[in-house]
């Protein structure tokens, strides 16, 4: 085996390979882009990171060995761990509390675990009391208890939150953050009976190692969590690629209105805009923006807090500027302020929607930092696909019943569920309606055709992941009532639009084809030209002017669309560069390698459809002048087209729409 540790900071990386993806694949995503971010004079809290091959050891050894050789394995892998903790203290001149998290080569967001404040004790509250303030201190050991106690021990997270809800209740307070010193003492001895009752022993509150050793075996267990076995089988992810683990001294947004947390991504992951789209919370920790528990606020309205937040904005635009120029691409960037100093946690390229991915890859290239190869490497047919779902039609004006955050774009319609099983176990579409999702949610949110929470922002689990499974999903609906939800008339449907926010119940929504965005087009136009598509054309204009192709399997079915085309096409003043390629859906495909396109083209089964095609084509014949069309002669009239137009056969002329899912990558 080789090295175990690998230490990074402003002075010192010991990881030296340039080469990010084998960084990746040793130090995790998130260790790899520490390390890139440390040397590129980014502010990062020091730390180190135990590579992911440690991961799979002790997986090996869990399931071939005895309870004390793994003890005996986890003691050698801790004298490490400490002799990495003295060089994290010693220029601090005090010993860090530390986060600990997992970082897996390929991003799988929320769906293993973290630990922050680790090393936090009774004996050393008062001592770092003095550092951060007692209520930041007090805050962060109930933190600790519970974040530690929930993934290393076990005990269920509603133990913690019944009571958390009950001393707030108590306070007569809301917020997490309004919570004074004297209801936190409270909180902590409460949440260690808890704990002992469940448990049968008591947590580790004074031993700072023991805390450590937990954390990093609960990281190393939770690459083999339901969850995310879930998440994996998914996203064809390998089992053996193993998580790292990220030892990170804490740095602390829970001391003040001055501190906070926040998650951002460099351009907007719905949309593709050019434009920073983030959400912070004043007064916080890291997970209380993803948690969804907390609506945080825009990011955009950080400047007008005044004081030190100015500089904040400022330093974030800064720094983001310098993350897309490293990794070329849109990234997903989390930080913390501490007393108004700005901190990186961690960066990566961040997960968007289809809609998204397609701008972003073509305003990339116009803005020349990427090749179009680099561009079409970056989209998948998956996507293509997704992009031909339906939108909202713009002539609907109904009032919506809800309105929530939008997160991810696309209207879909299902009855509403209210857990995971119930979406896993639903025999029709549904939509997942909860108060905010959860890791533990992965089984159900890939069953629903839609996710629907009352909390959360555009940060939130329940957004990252629906994005990342280009997903419609609404979030932060705070008018959504559960129960009243729950008591409708079975059958029910509701309605949810990700790319509004508006969810309508009981209500027929109309929706329109979404796939027309210049973007969508620009990629097709890349994918025609990539295999060539008009080079075999017998249409010779020019080297500067190449044929327009107009394909009927794009409207395939729909005699309202055929309509409407043939009359522009009527109507143009010229028709000499158009060609009409007649071909239907069927004709396009080989079924062995791509028969789902007949699912995402059209209505490819209507027999008849080629006839009517040939009629409207006949009746408008003497509009249509100089166009040309192109046949295999299988869904139209040939001898009355051939007569009338002189019909093109034989080598393919332009794929069009297919072009794209030939080209993009699976």
């Amino acid at each position: 085996m080789g090295r175990k540790i690998y230490r990074f900071s402003a002075e010192q990386c010991d990881w030296k390979d340039p080469d990010q993806t084998m960084a990746k694949k040793v130090l995790g995503g998130k260790g790899a882009a520490l390390v890139m971010m440390a040397q590129a004079g980014i502010p990062v809290p020091p730390g180190f990171t135990i590579p992911t091959d440690i991961c799979n050891e002790f997986r090996l050894i869990k399931e071939t060995q005895t309870d004390e050789v793994v003890e005996k394995w986890i003691d050698k892998l801790m004298e490490e761990v400490e002799q990495n903790m003295a060089w994290l203290s010693k220029p601090l001149g005090y010993t860090p509390l530390v986060s600990v998290r997992s970082g897996a080569p390929v991003s799988m967001p929320g769906m293993m675990d973290t630990i922050l404040n680790v090393g936090l004790t009774d004996d050393n509250c008062a001592e770092w009391s003095d550092r951060i303030g007692w209520r930041a201190a007090l805050d962060s050991q109930r933190r600790l208890i519970q974040m530690l106690g929930s993934t290393a021990y076990g005990v269920p997270h509603e133990v913690f939150e019944f009571q958390l809800a009950k001393i707030k209740k108590e306070a007569g307070v809301e917020q997490d953050a309004d919570i004074e010193p004297e209801y936190l003492e409270a909180l902590i001895e409460n949440y260690q009976t808890a704990f002992k009752q469940n448990k049968g022993f008591d947590f580790p509150i004074n031993d700072a190692k023991a805390q450590l050793r937990a954390a990093i075996r609960a990281v190393f267990d939770s690459w083999m969590n339901p969850r995310a076995i879930e998440y994996r089988k998914l996203n064809n992810i390998p089992e053996d690629m193993g998580t790292a683990v990220n030892v990170q001294a804490m740095v602390f947004g829970n001391m003040g209105d001055d501190s906070g947390t926040g998650v951002l991504f460099t351009r907007c992951p719905s949309t593709g805009k050019d434009e920073i789209m983030g959400e912070f919370l004043q007064n916080a920790q890291g997970e209380d923006v993803v948690a969804g528990i907390r609506t945080p606020r825009p990011l955009n309205e950080m400047e007008s807090l005044g004081g030190a937040w100015v500089d904040v904005a400022n330093e974030i635009l800064m720094i983001c500027e310098k993350l897309e120029d490293l990794y070329k691409d849109m990234v997903d960037v989390e930080f913390t302020v501490q007393q108004g100093k700005l901190y990186i946690l961690q960066s990566r390229v961040g997960k968007r929607s289809a809609r998204a991915a397609f701008r972003i890859a073509v305003d990339l290239v116009n803005e020349g930092v990427i090749d179009v190869d680099t561009a079409l490497s970056r989209l998948t047919r998956q996507q293509y696909k997704a992009l031909r779902r339906p939108m909202l039609d713009p002539k609907f004006n109904t009032p919506p019943t809800i309105v929530g955050l939008p997160a991810c774009p696309g209207v879909v319609t299902g009855i509403p569920v209210f857990s995971s099983d119930d979406a896993v176990n639903c025999k029709e579409p549904c939509i997942l309606v909860t108060h905010e999702t959860t890791p533990d949610d992965i089984a159900g949110m890939n069953a629903a055709v839609g996710i629907l929470t009352q909390t959360g922002g555009a940060t939130s689990h329940a957004a990252v992941v629906a994005r990342a499974m280009d997903k419609p999903c609404v979030v932060g609906a705070t008018n959504l009532d559960l129960d009243a939800l729950k008591k409708l008339k079975p059958g029910t449907k509701i309605t949810i639009d990700g790319s509004t926010g508006n969810v309508w119940i009981d209500v027929d929504v109309p929706v329109v084809d979404a796939s027309e965005s210049p973007e969508v087009q620009t990629v097709i136009s890349w994918c025609m030209e990539k295999i060539g598509a008009f080079e075999s054309s017998p249409v010779d204009l020019g080297a500067n002017h190449r044929p327009h192709a107009v394909q009927a399997a794009y409207w395939w079915g729909s005699e309202e669309a055929m309509k409407g085309v043939i009359e522009g096409l009527a109507q143009m003043e010229s028709r000499e560069s158009v060609i009409l390629d007649l071909r239907s859906p069927s004709q396009f495909i080989d079924l062995s390698e791509d028969g789902e396109l007949l699912n995402c083209f059209g209505n490819h089964q209507d027999d008849d459809f080629g006839k009517k095609l040939t009629q409207e084509l006949l009746t408008k014949q003497a509009k249509l002048t100089g166009l040309r069309l192109h046949s295999q002669m299988l869904s139209v009239d040939a001898i009355a087209l051939t007569h009338a137009f002189g019909v093109e056969a034989g080598p393919l002329i332009c794929r069009g729409d297919y072009a794209a899912f030939s080209v993009l990558s699976n």
